[in-house]
């Protein structure tokens, strides 16, 4: 893998009593930079303004460190009351704010607010820069700070205890490399590459987001709209035969909201089915994997929505995903599901944590909507309290085969649900910099969820190889295809 640090071979007694007679040999190490580059608090400034939530009774937009994606650096505020903000004073923010996270910088907790909100702010435990000083473009800048680069940095910065803390002193030392006639005879052009790419990858973030709010609102209004006439659901508390049958003490399949969307789901006009046991197989841990080599390795946390979060790579003794399949999460965030598909992976394998379903082919849409129900949020809710467990929630396959009812939609709202996770489009032809971010929109438009998270990674690499032809002062094509 790819290092810029480097470790020096000695050291000087005046290091040692410049760094307070400190002697981690990590204190010690430097990154390398071999082209030009300008500390980032003398391009960007630090904003403070702030606002007083006291005696303010309204509804925020409330960015805090685990609303930034730190995949792609995407931020998603929580509406709240201002009640329910644990902080009597927070950041005032706006568009085009960069956020970064003092505790969480190593774990890429770096983001960009992309639209306008109302009543808009952060926890003070972010950094948030807005002033740019001169003609740098904002976006560059950001596509740097999400780069391994700039986060090898700030571990070299702030490795001075277990829990570091970004600051005002550490934040004036980070470097941020700008592009030379030696990367191409029009730098600024290269500058210009690396913002247009950042802003795409924030825009196919938002898309999917979008879509997955799409497929939720078309899953309840099919579900509620088309409900069997002279049926109205009725709550009650369990009685003991009905705890008898269940053989169970937890209270989760009891509850007002999952027996609600229970008789949602048994009570649609087009009725509902299940997942055939038979077709639900479970998966291990290899005895020898490496890491960062050869195949995908799937686990329950790389899964959310529908989306793969980390893209690991094993070389692998056994693998057990050579075929299309849907692979579910059966511990921890039970049910998320996830579509492994062979023209992206060649094969993978998956640990015990998740299960796989096999894809009929003469089925397909059938399939990919059967991931879109399990992750939608109505179902999320449901198999929440159908799992069992306190705090490391569980399913059983034969809990999942019997006990997860799938609605069955008609085959052409089947269609349009899949549709927006998995729908393939060509690629743009003939992209410059002038017209790259207006094509590209309109084409996460259309673009399925599966879609745009593979293009991420694959705009994500292109951009860590730019910044590492930048940093080491090597020569730039201007190629806009991916």
């Amino acid at each position: 893998m790819k290092s810029y640090i480097t470790k020096p071979k000695s050291i000087r007694k005046s290091e040692i009593v410049e760094k307070e007679f400190i002697f981690a040999s990590a204190r010690y190490n430097k990154i390398k930079i071999n082209n030009k580059y300008t500390f980032l608090t003398k391009i960007i400034k630090p904003s403070k303004s702030s606002i007083s939530l006291k005696n303010r009774k309204e509804y925020f937009n409330y960015v805090e460190i685990g609303s930034i994606n730190n995949s792609t650096g995407y931020v998603e505020p929580d509406y709240k009351k201002s009640i329910d903000i644990s902080t009597d004073s927070v950041f005032h923010l706006q568009k085009n704010d960069i956020l970064i996270s003092t505790v969480r910088t190593y774990l890429g907790g770096i983001g960009i607010i992309n639209k306008e909100k109302n009543n808009l702010v952060s926890s003070k435990a972010l950094i948030v820069l807005r002033n740019i000083i001169g003609n740098h473009d904002k976006n560059y800048i950001f596509g740097v700070l999400r780069t391994k680069y700039f986060i090898e940095q700030t571990n070299l910065i702030l490795n001075a205890s277990m829990y570091p803390r970004m600051d005002k002193e550490s934040l004036d030392q980070l470097k941020i490399p700008f592009p030379t006639i030696n990367n191409h005879q029009e730098p600024e052009k290269i500058e210009k590459l690396v913002s247009i790419i950042t802003q795409n990858i924030i825009n196919k973030e938002e898309k999917i987001n979008e879509k997955n709010k799409k497929i939720d609102e078309l899953i309840e209004k099919e579900l509620k709209e088309n409900q069997k006439s002279g049926n109205n659901f009725k709550y009650s508390y369990p009685k003991i035969s009905e705890i008898k049958k269940e053989s169970r003490l937890d209270t989760g399949i009891y509850e007002r909201e999952f027996k609600e969307i229970d008789f949602l789901i048994r009570n649609y006009e087009g009725g509902f089915d299940f997942i055939d046991e038979n077709n639900i197989k479970g998966g291990n841990t290899p005895k020898k994997r490496i890491f960062d080599i050869g195949n995908l390795w799937l686990t329950p946390t790389d899964c959310k929505r529908g989306i793969l979060k980390n893209k690991n790579l094993i070389k692998s003794e056994s693998y057990n995903l050579d075929q299309d399949s849907l692979v579910i999460v059966n511990r921890s965030n039970v049910g998320e599901t996830f579509l492994f598909k062979t023209e992206y992976f060649n094969i993978a394998h998956h640990n015990q944590g998740m299960y796989r379903v096999k894809i009929n082919k003469d089925k397909y849409a059938y399939y990919v909507f059967i991931l879109c129900f399990f992750n939608s949020f109505i179902f999320q809710q449901y198999i929440n309290n159908l799992s069992t467990g306190s705090t490391f929630k569980e399913i059983r396959s034969d809990e999942l085969s019997k006990k997860a009812p799938i609605p069955n939609f008609p085959e052409s709202k089947q269609q349009e649900i899949a549709k927006e996770y998995y729908n393939k489009i060509d690629n743009n032809q003939n992209l410059n910099l002038d017209n790259y971010l207006e094509l590209e929109r309109q084409r996460n438009d259309q673009l399925g969820i599966f879609q745009l998270n593979m293009e991420i990674f694959t705009l994500r690499e292109k951009l860590e190889d730019i910044i590492d032809k930048i940093i080491n002062d090597q020569n730039i094509e201007l190629n806009l295809n991916y």
